[in-house]
């Protein structure tokens, strides 16, 4: 093959390589927010995410239902604003206000003070993971 050849069939290869790589390079499917959710309480690790319009970190501790019959989680909220009140704290999250939701490398020890007896979700559908 001469230089001429060489350099057809480079470039050959190369608009092959441009109209075929979202192919190659297709990304794995993104997990669900409920997919997310239940891996965060799993392995217990921290969720950030914006709600209401301010960021916030969060300890998940259980998925559930609201009023309505409205997925949302209840965490404990270590860091970012409210509109309600300053963290720390408790806080109910409706599913679907829930917006750029990010597990973080953090991972949390459930808090001693969480009563799933007590909250609003009825029923819970998934806990954060007992202590290992």
């Amino acid at each position: 093959m001469n230089r001429r050849g060489f350099l057809r069939a480079v470039g050959a290869t190369g608009l092959w390589l441009m109209v075929t790589r979202p192919a190659f390079l297709a990304a794995a499917p993104k997990k669900t927010a409920d997919e997310l959710l239940r891996q965060a309480l799993l392995e217990r690790r921290v969720l950030q995410f914006k709600y209401h319009g301010y960021s916030r970190r969060v300890e998940p501790h259980a998925l559930g239902r609201v009023s309505g019959d409205r997925p949302a989680l209840l965490g404990w909220q270590v860091s970012g604003g409210s509109a309600s009140e300053p963290p720390p704290g408790w806080r109910t999250f409706v599913l679907a206000d829930i917006k750029s939701l990010k597990l973080i490398r953090p991972i949390f020890v459930p808090r001693p003070d969480y009563r799933p007896e007590t909250t609003k979700l009825k029923p819970i559908e998934a806990e954060v993971a007992a202590e290992r």
